[in-house]
């Protein structure tokens, strides 16, 4: 029996943002929409580093980085960016996702699979608080996404992988959350993820895969593309009288 694992990882000294950012969704992604705040805005920088430096993804993509004038327009563009098709991520914390809160609602209902990586951040009342806390995220409980916590920044990396699969299988957004500063910020060696782990485990957002629900087969048909494009700006099927009009013109169109 061989005992060596196939992907054992490739040790990194980092700290939590960057193993997060830089060297996991950053890689695994195609866009990255987002707006500074701590203590997660260095997960925004990093991103917006990986796309200077002209790094393609696993899959060999490009990507997009985009520094929105705030953080509701951050996770507004976030939701709208991942439902043509494209893997995306949004980096946020604190009163970032507080003041965006309006837009968390109507991403289920979309079948928005993109990602938010939090560094969460406490909420206090009596001054400004930059420290560990998760009065953040709690305030986005009833919104309807997937919440992952994670122990220590190692896992949050290892998290950012299944998530994202669980994301693209339940067509369900999701929150992974690591502690602000106590993680986020700790420098220590971690494991990145082999290229070849990423795209054996994850797959590319295009591939055609079986749908996995009974709900999903009525939509889409017994077939749907891994991460779905639901409006595709190639073939814009118009403005939309109501909420419901787009899904039930790709109903019929599976049908």
């Amino acid at each position: 029996m061989n005992s060596k694992p196939r992907f054992p990882g490739i040790r990194i000294t980092t700290n939590g943002n960057q193993l997060v950012s830089y060297f996991t969704e950053a890689r695994i992604t195609e866009g990255g929409v987002f707006y500074p705040i701590t203590p997660s805005t260095e997960q925004g920088e990093m991103y917006q580093q990986a796309f200077a430096e002209g790094k393609l993804n696993v899959f060999g993509r490009s990507k997009v980085a985009i520094e929105t004038e705030g953080e509701h327009a951050a996770q507004g563009g976030a939701i709208a960016f991942s439902i043509t098709g494209k893997r995306t991520v949004n980096f946020t914390s604190g009163q970032g996702i507080v003041y965006g809160l309006e837009q968390y609602y109507h991403a289920p209902g979309k079948c928005s699979t993109m990602v938010l990586e939090v560094a969460a951040r406490a909420l206090t009342k009596h001054a400004l608080n930059v420290h560990c806390g998760h009065d953040d995220v709690y305030a986005a409980l009833d919104t309807g996404w997937i919440m992952l916590f994670a122990k220590d920044a190692q896992q949050a990396a290892d998290q950012a992988l299944i998530l994202r699969r669980v994301t693209e299988l339940s067509l369900t957004p999701g929150m992974n959350i690591q502690d602000g500063f106590l993680t986020s910020h700790l420098e220590r060696t971690f494991s990145m993820h082999e290229a070849e782990l990423i795209r054996e485990y994850l797959g590319s957002p295009d591939d055609t895969i079986d749908c996995p629900t009974e709900s999903q087969r009525t939509l889409f048909g017994p077939t749907r593309r891994r991460v779905p494009r639901l409006v595709d700006l190639a073939n814009p099927v118009g403005t939309r009288a109501k909420s419901g009009t787009l899904y039930e013109w790709r109903r019929s169109s599976a049908q």
